[in-house]
């Protein structure tokens, strides 16, 4: 029998991998380059945001922590109204307006000289970014099918690991020097990445499939519920996942801030452990978040995937907390297989998140109901902080045994309101059917 040749072999096991990160030409390849840039801005102003406030604008830690919250709260309102406009008058040029408004209020965040300068651009400027993720997404789904939209997620969460990696290592160079002008450059580096971000937006123009035509609701009364009404702020089932999804997303906490926290000073592992844990996180999100969206590509499948990325990350919790008791090899061991169980939990959820809020988002009004689904997310990066350092960090070994009582609960609350959304759905259509027989009857 011929052998295989070695190279050929290797070249195909190099163009799988390739594959994993760089999609096919086209639009999932523009999208992916303006995810790229737009990670490495972000990865620049995220790794220095802090220290620019309290060294260069002279705030203190107290002032900056008020001024986030803040700015949370008013993105998670501003991030539903966007949803509104994107519904009204497109995704992408909502995107492209975004951007636009990103440069401007970026740059002048870069020369905030006081406080309540530093409160209106925060604010201003999480606005902006709350809602940038749900239209993004409903601009996927406006381009791609069904059978493409998981993928083309996948790959801008594989790439957008990547920049970010390249932003923090950059603004380590400049936080290196520590002078005021590096720390403003930071900032300007990230307003001037929203620039080439605008123009890979309107250049999908092209690929854009027609926007869905308006349903028209039955006008007898009966027909309250029914989802042509597009109500998702009352739409009870679907808040409810919406709150199940943002408790499942507290594996961004604790990888980011719980974790390095407790590497060091509250096991025995060494400190460069912290920096492997990262590695290893954005090395298998990189190369296997594509990977994953082949084990949720139907609705049935995203909902089991739910509970399975559940008992993934409640196990991660487990072996996080267990590592207090070992030594330095036990203890080290214990963080990799924990972080592996913990990035394979992470990249799961995301693929059924993402197949789970589209399907439940009614075409004429998804982006609405993508910005309230990603409320769950967005209170987590105000509340998650202080739940994971409370129970991860404070609270010792048994703290972490609540986190994946969190994660379970999470998990099996979003399985349940999956099936009750589905529920009040068919009841709705049954309604609405029902309405219009009689009307036409009539």
């Amino acid at each position: 029998m011929t052998q295989p040749d070695k190279s050929t072999t290797t070249g195909a096991a190099t163009r799988r991998s390739w594959s994993a990160i760089v999609p096919p030409p086209g639009a999932a390849r523009v999208l992916t380059a303006n995810a790229f840039v737009g990670s490495i801005g972000t990865g620049l102003f995220l790794t220095g945001a802090v220290l620019y406030y309290t060294r260069v604008v002279h705030l203190s830690v107290t002032q900056v922590g008020i001024g986030l919250s803040l700015a949370g709260a008013v993105g998670m309102i501003a991030s539903v109204v966007t949803g509104a406009l994107s519904d009204r008058f497109g995704p992408r040029p909502t995107m492209v307006s975004l951007h636009g408004f990103r440069v401007v209020a970026y740059a002048a965040m870069a020369f905030v000289q006081n406080y309540w300068q530093f409160l209106l651009m925060i604010v201003l400027v999480t606005a902006a970014d709350r809602a940038g993720p749900p239209t993004n997404q409903a601009l996927v789904g406006r381009i791609f099918t069904k059978a493409e939209r998981l993928h083309t997620m996948a790959y801008l969460r594989a790439v957008r690991n990547i920049g970010l990696g390249a932003g923090a290592l950059l603004a380590g160079l400049a936080i290196e020097t520590g002078s005021p002008t590096a720390y403003r450059l930071l900032v300007l580096g990230n307003a001037v990445s929203f620039l080439p971000m605008a123009f890979f937006i309107a250049s999908l123009r092209r690929y854009e499939r027609p926007a869905p035509a308006p349903a028209v609701a039955p006008a007898d009364a009966a027909s309250a519920s029914a989802p042509t009404n597009y109500r998702p702020l009352r739409d009870l089932p679907f808040l409810g996942l919406s709150l199940a999804n943002g408790l499942m997303v507290l594996h961004d906490s604790v990888l980011f801030i719980a974790l390095p926290l407790w590497i060091v000073g509250y096991t025995k592992a060494p400190p460069f452990m912290v920096a492997t844990v990262l590695v290893i996180n954005t090395v298998l999100t990189a190369i296997g978040q594509v990977w994953w969206t082949k084990l949720t590509e139907t609705m049935a499948a995203a909902s089991r995937a739910m509970s399975i990325c559940g008992a993934l990350l409640a196990s991660a919790a487990l072996c996080f907390g267990a590592a207090h008791f070992g030594n330095a090899v036990t203890a080290s061991v214990l963080v990799v297989v924990g972080t592996v169980l913990l990035t394979a939990g992470e990249n799961l959820h995301s693929a059924a998140s993402w197949e789970v809020s589209y399907d439940l988002s009614p075409v004429q009004a998804q982006a609405r109901y993508l910005a309230v689904f990603n409320l769950g997310t967005n209170g987590q990066d105000m509340v998650g902080p202080l739940v994971v350092t409370a129970l991860g960090v404070s609270a010792g070994p048994v703290g972490w045994v609540g986190l994946a009582a969190i994660f379970l609960a999470g998990s099996g609350t979003a399985r349940l309101c999956i099936g009750w959304t589905q529920r009040a759905r068919a009841r709705a259509a049954a309604a609405t059917s029902a309405c219009l027989a009689q009307e036409a009857a009539i």
